[in-house]
């Protein structure tokens, strides 16, 4: 995607690379390259399902979403809030307020920018104040724990590894969020970048839950991520039409599709909801 066009964070295929060795790893009956192989359960045995969302997802027009009709569906929702160390997303203010006002579990979300001039605390910065103005305090009812997205960047249309990326750097946005909103960050990524773009080892994303893309994979979920363990959040869809959601037919736009790993309870106790918290901030390293 151009410079001057902010990324969208939905991630396409597996990486040619990844997929071939994926390939072989299955017909050789072998882990994939220290991954653990993926459970084997369709997105459809998951009963709590969510969408996540930015400004591509309101239309050619600029269409408000309808989150009355999304929360009829889905239980949870992830709204794109900041990129870098100055993007703010132009209709995450309106839409978290919007959704706020359903029963749908919510949070921010915050693409990393290694590209950016600015460290981790500084991208973490901006993300914190940008959540806090439009009304998220981490740890309210309802809310889920803000979510920090590392994945690839686009290059002459092409996705491509972040030359730039540095694991300090990512470990230091996560420590000042977690010390920010006094609860863990989720981690939006996918085994085939640790394995492309980190070397194999995504020991900087251990103890933090884990929310992993995986698409058309039938009945095969994600793989666990070296280093780091398995999915509790699963982006299985970039593609499902989603009533409520801006379309050119103006009734159902395409959006990204989740499921949470648990049950309905144990997102509710995760948002701060009839229980304990369900994350504590991991002990510093």
């Amino acid at each position: 995607m151009p410079a001057s066009a902010p990324t969208r964070r939905t991630p396409r295929r597996l990486p040619v690379a990844f997929a071939a060795l994926a390939t072989a790893s299955v017909l050789a009956g072998t882990a994939l390259a220290g991954a653990q192989p993926s459970a084997a359960a369709p997105p459809s045995s998951y009963a709590v399902k969510g969408v996540d969302t930015s400004h591509h997802n309101h239309g050619a027009t600029g269409e408000p979403i309808d989150w009355d009709r999304v929360a009829r569906g889905n239980a949870f929702a992830f709204l794109k809030a900041t990129q870098g160390s100055s993007y703010r997303d132009p209709w995450f203010a309106r839409d978290f307020r919007a959704v706020s006002a359903t029963a749908l579990l919510r949070a921010p979300y915050h693409f990393f920018d290694p590209k950016s001039t600015s460290d981790g605390a500084r991208q973490a910065d901006h993300f914190v104040r940008t959540a806090r103005a439009a009304g998220y305090a981490g740890t309210a009812p309802g809310e889920l724990p803000p979510v920090l997205d590392v994945e690839s960047v686009w290059k002459d249309g092409k996705e491509v590894c972040p030359k730039a990326l540095r694991g300090d750097q990512v470990r230091a946005f996560l420590e000042r969020v977690a010390s920010e909103f006094g609860v863990t960050p989720i981690v939006y990524t996918r085994a085939s970048f640790v394995h492309d773009c980190m070397d194999g080892d995504g020991g900087v994303f251990r103890g933090y839950p884990l929310w992993l893309a995986r698409y058309e994979s039938g009945a095969r979920e994600p793989y666990d991520v070296p280093g780091a363990g398995a999915w509790t959040f699963w982006q299985y869809s970039d593609s499902e039409r989603v009533p409520g959601i801006p379309g050119r037919d103006g009734t159902a736009g395409i959006a990204d599709r989740n499921v949470y790993r648990g049950g309905l309870d144990g997102l509710r106790a995760l948002a701060h909801l009839d229980g304990p918290t369900a994350t504590r901030r991991p002990a510093a390293s």
